[in-house]
């Protein structure tokens, strides 16, 4: 009898091993850049650095003044889809590759520019983000991080304090400075922005995925507003990195939907990985889901999962600086 049981307890031990894998989702089954081509940061020199004159920032939640729009004759198309997939002007340089990880499309987009006036914020209500990059010009456009969407947190926008003095609660936030330079701060104390001049943008989401060159271990969902965040699982997910002066890399993976069960998506833990392979030096986890969007000339590079494009309410975009 006890041989029996001792069995049964066997085979029922070796029954939820075996299941374990399915019902649990892997957090991080990207080990690694040494099991994955990934794209080779390659620093960019601008033909003209110190352009002029500088367009104003204007205020947050305002289109104007308008920008200079970009040359369509800067563009370079893909042959097969017809998509924009580089821009190069004497002031900015942007590319975007691909790649496909863990059986998800992962978008690199790679941006360089002149003056840290090209990275901008806008602010409005819940609009298109394909609308809204065409209204600003952006070459390159992205969701922001929802901050309407919550009371948490100290928000800059184009140099505009628009919250002041709230608290922070569990959330990581990013600054970006006046020489457009990231600085992030893991759920840091009230007072922590009075160590900071220059502010121009600031962001309160995350988490921090790669921090002054180190990655950040998430090991839990104890981020944000709770455990409905769902950090672990696989998502649509984005995230904006320094790379050095002036050359940022957004990161936009696509994400599980009800047409294919073959898109994994990604958990954040993943994407601080992929982050920290490629060398950024700071990287900052954005709004996901369907909030995450990457727009290029006028046209949405990522694909949604399900539900489609999801409205957003701010926006992180870049311009040329050339008239």
């Amino acid at each position: 009898m006890k041989k029996n049981r001792s069995l049964l307890w066997l085979i029922t031990l070796v029954l939820l091993l075996l299941i374990i894998p399915f019902v649990v989702p892997s957090a991080l089954p990207y080990a690694g850049a040494e099991s994955v081509d990934l794209p080779v940061y390659s620093p960019v020199d601008l033909a003209n650095p110190n352009p002029e004159p500088l367009l104003p920032l204007p205020s947050p939640k305002e289109n104007f003044p308008t920008p200079y729009a970009p040359k369509e004759d800067g563009f370079v198309y893909d042959e097969a889809t017809g998509a924009p997939i580089e821009y190069r002007d004497s002031t900015i340089y942007v590319k975007i590759e691909s790649r496909v990880i863990d059986e998800t499309k992962v978008y690199f987009t790679w941006i360089q520019i002149a003056h840290p006036s090209q990275l901008r914020t806008l602010v409005t209500g819940e609009t298109s983000p394909v609308k809204k990059a065409i209204n600003v010009k952006a070459i390159v456009a992205i969701n922001g991080d929802w901050y309407s969407g919550r009371r948490e947190g100290v928000i800059y926008r184009n140099g505009v304090l628009i919250r002041p003095e709230k608290p922070f609660g569990n959330y990581d936030t990013l600054i970006i400075d006046e020489e457009g330079d990231f600085h992030i701060l893991q759920r840091p104390s009230d007072d922590a922005f009075a160590a900071y001049s220059g502010i121009m943008h600031s962001f309160m989401f995350g988490p921090a995925l790669v921090v002054d060159g180190q990655k950040v271990e998430i090991t839990d969902n104890k981020y944000g507003s709770g455990p409905g965040m769902g950090l672990l699982i696989n998502a649509q997910r984005q995230c904006i990195c320094q790379m050095d002066k002036l050359s940022y890399l957004i990161i936009t993976t696509e994400g599980p939907d009800s047409k294919s069960d073959k898109v994994h998506g990604f958990s954040a833990p993943q994407l601080a990985q992929v982050a920290y392979d490629v060398g950024a030096k700071q990287a900052y986890n954005l709004d996901g889901g369907n909030s995450a969007c990457l727009v290029m000339n006028g046209v949405k590079m990522n694909r949604f999962g399900k539900g489609g494009i999801r409205e957003i309410t701010d926006m992180i975009y870049f311009i040329t600086a050339e008239p």
